[in-house]
C-alpha cells in the first residue's frame, strides 16, 4: 500500500504540475486578452534612443493607446498630433460587409457585451460603448469604428494606414482592397498579417502593395515564406532579441525588418543596435 501511494504520488506530481503551469499560463493570457488595458506613460523617442534616429519610422501601436482606448478613433487622433510613420489598426469584417476596428475579434476584451464580432453586424456594433482601455473615464463614447473613419484619421495627418488584417477569410480580401482602393491609398497602405494566406492574396490582386508577416518567433520557415513572396518581416521583439543571425538573415536579403511591441528605452535601443528601422509601439512618441 505504502507504495501504491508513493506510486500515486508521482503520477500526482507528473500530472500536476504541468498542470499548474497550463493553468498559470491560460491565466496570464486571459488577463492580456481581457484584462485592464491601463494608461502608460509616454517616452519622448530623442531621450529614449542612443542611436541616430534619422531613418527611424515609429508606428502607433492600435493609435496612441498608451493615453487613449486601443483602436478608438481617439487614440488615433491622439497619434496623429505627433509625428508618426504609420498609424496601425487590428480590422475584422462584419455581417453586413463592414471591416470594423478592434483587436480581439471577442467583444468582452474592451466591453461589457459579449459576442464574436465577425457573426455581428456594424449594426449591433456600432452603439456598444467600450468599458476597457487607456484613460477609458475620460473617452465615455469610446466604440467600434469603421475602417473608412481610421483611414480619413491618417489621411488628414499625412500618415500611413498599417492595417494589421485579423479575419482569416481569403475571399473577404478584395472587400477591404476595394475600400482602400477608393480612398486612393494602395501605395501608401501597409498590408500586416499572421496569415500568410491573406497577404498572398493581397498581392494576387495588387502585386506592388507594401505586406508584412506578422510571427511571435523569428522561425526559419516563416522567414523563408517572406523571401519567396517579398513579404516584410514584422516580429515580437522581446523573442527577438536572442536571435542575432535571424535578424541578419532578414537584413541580407533585402527585407522590411519591423518589429513589435517596443515601449521602453532599453528595448528600443536593442532593436536599433541590431538595425531594425522600423519600431511599432504603444507609448515612445517620436519627434
Amino acid at each position: 500500500m505504502k507504495n501504491n501511494k508513493k506510486t500515486f504520488a508521482k503520477i500526482g506530481l507528473a500530472v500536476g504540475i504541468p498542470s499548474a503551469i497550463a493553468f498559470a499560463m491560460r491565466k496570464a493570457y486571459t488577463n492580456i486578452r481581457y484584462g485592464e488595458k491601463p494608461a502608460k506613460d509616454t517616452i519622448p523617442a530623442v531621450t529614449a534612443a542612443k542611436f541616430d534616429l534619422s531613418d527611424v519610422h515609429f508606428t502607433a501601436h492600435r493609435g496612441l493607446s498608451s493615453v487613449a482606448p486601443e483602436n478608438t478613433l481617439y487614440a488615433f487622433r491622439e497619434a496623429a498630433k505627433y509625428n508618426y510613420y504609420a498609424l496601425e489598426c487590428d480590422v475584422h469584417y462584419t455581417t453586413d460587409g463592414k471591416w470594423v476596428i478592434i483587436h480581439d475579434c471577442m467583444l468582452q476584451s474592451m466591453a461589457k457585451e459579449k459576442g464574436d464580432v465577425k457573426t455581428m453586424s456594424y449594426e449591433d456594433l456600432k452603439n456598444i460603448k467600450f468599458t476597457n482601455g487607456a484613460n477609458i473615464d475620460k473617452y465615455p463614447d469610446a466604440g467600434v469604428c469603421l475602417v473608412e473613419e481610421y483611414i480619413e484619421i491618417c489621411k488628414e495627418a499625412n500618415i500611413k494606414p498599417m492595417i494589421e488584417v485579423k479575419d482569416r477569410r481569403v475571399d473577404k480580401v478584395k472587400s477591404l482592397l476595394d475600400i482602400i482602393r477608393a480612398y486612393d491609398i494602395e501605395d501608401d497602405v501597409i498590408l500586416i498579417s499572421f496569415h500568410a494566406s491573406i497577404l498572398r492574396e493581397f498581392k494576387r490582386l495588387s502585386p506592388n502593395m507594401e505586406l508584412w508577416l506578422l510571427m511571435h518567433g523569428l522561425k526559419e520557415e516563416k522567414i523563408h515564406e517572406c523571401i519567396e513572396n517579398g513579404f516584410g518581416v514584422a516580429f515580437e521583439a522581446k523573442r527577438a532579441l536572442k536571435d542575432l543571425d535571424a535578424i541578419q538573415n532578414i537584413h541580407n536579403n533585402n527585407l522590411t525588418a519591423a518589429c513589435w511591441t517596443v515601449d521602453t528605452p532599453e528595448l528600443l535601443n536593442a532593436m536599433l543596435e541590431r538595425g531594425v528601422k522600423y519600431i511599432t509601439t504603444n507609448a515612445i512618441i517620436p519627434e
